[in-house]
C-alpha cells in the first residue's frame, strides 16, 4: 500500500486499519469536541484516531495512545492555542514542539527543534508546507516505535530484504518531518506482511506486533551483511 502525497488522509486511515486489524468509532473524538479552529487535517485525524488506545498500561493520559511512542500528539483537551498558533505535538522529552496556524486549512507546520543546535534561534520555523504530509510521516513513525517487537538495523534496504521470502512493499517515501526543509526528507517506510521497516535519518528500524524472533531466524549470510539489535522487548 503506497500512501499518496496529497491533501487527504484516507490512505493513512486504510493503512492504520490494515495494520491494527480493526477500527471502531470510539477510537475517534466526537466532532463537536474538536475545536473548529484546527486545520482540516488535524480535525480529521482526531475524529478518526484521537482516542485510539494501544492496549497497554504504559501510556500518557494526555495523548492518543498509538501516537505517543517517540513523539507525542496532544489530546484534544491538551491543545494549546496562543493567538493565531496552535501547539499540537511535542518531542518525547519536551525538547521541542510543533505548531500550526489556527483557522488555516492550508497551514504549514512550524517547529522549534532547531533551537537545540542553532546559535541564532528564531523560535518556531516552517518545516513542512503540508500538514497532511507531516501527519503521515509522524503517524507511521509512531506505529513503528509502538510495535511489540522492535529492532535497530545496521545495513541497507537490500540487506534487509534478505530477511524476507517475498518483496518488501513501499508505504511512504521522501517523508519530511521536523528538520528544516533544506535538509531534505528524513523518513521512508516499507512493509512486508506483519513487519514494518522505517528508514529514519539514515537509520533502519524494524517493527512487528506479532511474535517474531528474527535474530534466531537469520542465516549466516544475512548475519555477515547486517547487524540487528533488539530494542523491544528489553
Amino acid at each position: 500500500m503506497l500512501l499518496k502525497d496529497t491533501n487527504q488522509l484516507d490512505d493513512l486511515k486504510d493503512f492504520l486499519i490494515s495494520w491494527y486489524g480493526n477500527h471502531d468509532s470510539s477510537y475517534g473524538v466526537p466532532v463537536d469536541e474538536i475545536p473548529a479552529y484546527l486545520p482540516k487535517a488535524l480535525q480529521e485525524l482526531y475524529a478518526f484516531a484521537g482516542r485510539w488506545k494501544d492496549g497497554s498500561d504504559d501510556h500518557l493520559g494526555n495523548s492518543p495512545e498509538i501516537f505517543q511512542q517517540q513523539d507525542c500528539l496532544y489530546s484534544v483537551e491538551r491543545l494549546k492555542k496562543d493567538q493565531d498558533k496552535i501547539t499540537f505535538l511535542e518531542e518525547n522529552q519536551a525538547n521541542w514542539t510543533c505548531q500550526v496556524e489556527a483557522g488555516n486549512d492550508d497551514s504549514p507546520v512550524y517547529c522549534d527543534e532547531h533551537l537545540l543546535w542553532d546559535d541564532h534561534p528564531e523560535g518556531h520555523i516552517s518545516v513542512n508546507d503540508s500538514l497532511y504530509h507531516f501527519l503521515k510521516s509522524f503517524c507511521l513513525q509512531e506505529v513503528v516505535f509502538g510495535c511489540k517487537h522492535l529492532f535497530f538495523i545496521e545495513g541497507t534496504l537490500e540487506n534487509i530484504q534478505m530477511l524476507f521470502d517475498k518483496p518488501i512493499e513501499t508505504v511512504w517515501l521522501n517523508g519530511y518531518y521536523v528538520s528544516p526543509k533544506e535538509d531534505g526528507p528524513s523518513h521512508a517506510f516499507y512493509r512486508c506482511g506483519d513487519v514494518l521497516v522505517m528508514e529514519r535519518f539514515g537509520d533502519y528500524w524494524l517493527g512487528s506486533s506479532y511474535d517474531l524472533d528474527l535474530a534466531s531466524a537469520l542465516n549466516d549470510d544475512v548475519l555477515s551483511s547486517i547487524n540487528l539489535r533488539k530494542i523491544k522487548p528489553d
